[in-house]
């Protein structure tokens, strides 16, 4: 405990190890951030091709033609991807419409206020008790009187943490290799740096000699 090279060598491990996992944290955080994000992103886009394919009777009814949207996901049941229409005056309505992918569920959430076309992101329970990621928007006719709509899609979140467990295991093995490579650098370093002071101290015990 007492030698040199004991505590150079130690000082500068620590200093590595603490290092790898500030950026190992920094670097899976920044990427959960992006996959989330960019699921987000496409469920916005999904729910973008919900709101063009709504229309509405003459009483003000919603109607959705479910054979004009594209992915096929939405006529599996439990398939992963959901749409619902929640609406009516006072009390909300869930499901008033909802994709065949939900069968005998309805989408829940927190009933938070909309302005009118703004986007809201929540993470739900989904059928089975999946976690899911959904998106919202509230929709209203021209007519002032009209009663808003909310417009739900929500897509089941495994494939995202999936993902996510992937990079976190190949980024968990990369780090412990470049720490083995930055242990061996460091004692060679420490080596290579003290080689003078082993010479001096050869040097002091032959003067003493």
């Amino acid at each position: 405990m007492r030698s040199l090279r004991f505590r150079l060598l130690a000082a500068t491990l620590v200093a590595l190890l603490v290092a790898l996992l500030l950026a190992g944290f920094l670097l899976a955080g920044l990427f959960r951030d992006h996959v989330t994000r960019q699921f987000g992103d496409t469920l916005t886009a999904q729910l973008d091709q919900v709101t063009a394919r709504l229309e509405f009777d003459a009483t003000g009814q919603p109607h959705i033609d479910a054979q004009t949207l594209t992915d096929p996901r939405w006529s599996r049941p439990y398939s992963g991807l959901y749409w619902q229409v929640d609406g009516g005056v006072g009390a909300r309505q869930r499901g008033v419409l909802r994709s065949r992918s939900l069968w005998d569920a309805t989408l829940e959430l927190p009933g938070d206020a909309l302005a009118d076309g703004v986007v809201h992101r929540h993470e739900v329970a989904g059928p089975g008790g999946a976690r899911l990621l959904l998106v919202e928007r509230t929709v209203t006719r021209d007519d002032p009187a009209a009663t808003p709509w909310r417009l739900l899609v929500a897509a089941d979140l495994r494939e995202t943490e999936t993902a996510v467990d992937r990079f976190n295991e190949v980024l968990l093995a990369s780090m412990a290799v470049l720490f083995g490579l930055l242990c061996a650098a460091a004692v060679a370093q420490v080596a290579v740096g003290l080689a003078p002071l082993r010479a001096l101290q050869r040097a002091v015990a032959a003067i003493h000699d």
